[in-house]
């Protein structure tokens, strides 16, 4: 082996002993760095009609993160700014299983407040994470909710 060819494989090796240290299933967010998913100007209809809460992905790992993000839309299906503050819950329910025995295995968080959160479990199975919008006090709650599975 010549001399020029030793730097290439010392790389190589030490790329792939680090990789299978770290491994592919490290919790990072699934949709990085949302921290305002409103759009820059309201259109001129901006009573929200409904809001769809959506992810990058419909499936994660045991233990990885997901963000997931609540956008609102007028009765033209335009998107409109949300008010954060009127963000009155982030919840979620199991299916299939005990909510009582996977509840402590479950992160959500923040729950209020906020246009994003991030979710994570450590069991497998199906979640669903909804939020609850309220436009002004004494409104019915505008809700969407997406399906999340949680797999090894």
């Amino acid at each position: 082996m010549k001399c020029y060819n030793k730097p290439i494989l010392l790389f190589v090796m030490i790329f792939i002993l680090i990789t299978m240290s770290i491994g592919c299933t490290g919790s990072i967010p699934t949709i990085p760095g949302i921290t305002d998913p409103n759009p820059t100007v309201n259109p001129d209809n901006s009573t929200v009609s409904y809001v769809k809460v959506s992810s990058s992905s419909s499936t994660i790992k045991i233990n990885q993160s997901q963000q997931l993000v609540v956008k609102g839309y007028n009765s033209d299906d335009e998107w409109v700014i949300l008010d954060k503050s009127k963000v009155k819950s982030w919840d979620w329910s199991v299916i299939g299983q005990c909510y009582n025995c996977v509840v402590e295995f479950v992160n959500l968080s923040p729950k209020s407040g906020s246009l994003t959160t991030t979710f994570s479990s450590g069991v497998t199975g199906t979640f669903y994470i909804v939020a609850y919008y309220q436009e002004n006090p004494g409104d019915e709650y505008i809700t969407d909710y997406t399906e999340v599975k949680v797999t090894e």
